[in-house]
């Protein structure tokens, strides 16, 4: 999952902001996301709202789907 998450923190660079949350880690984010399993990815407002989850193995398109509408493209 690490090369499809890293390319689509590069195409995606200039509109979000990727954070690694490891599932048993006592942060904000954790507290935030409240995770559900692993590989988990959550899509977060800035207002800390998460308007998408994605569990399990994901496809780079499932993502890029998701996130081009929201960043203008």
């Amino acid at each position: 999952m690490l090369p499809i998450v890293n390319g689509i923190k590069k195409e995606f660079q200039a509109c979000l902001q990727v954070e690694r949350v490891h599932i048993s880690a006592d942060t904000q984010w954790h507290d935030l996301i409240d995770p559900i399993g692993t590989p988990e990815f959550a899509l977060v407002d800035s207002p800390g709202n998460v308007i998408y989850r994605w569990v399990g193995f994901t496809e780079r398109e499932e993502f890029a789907d998701v996130i081009h509408p929201l960043c203008g493209g």
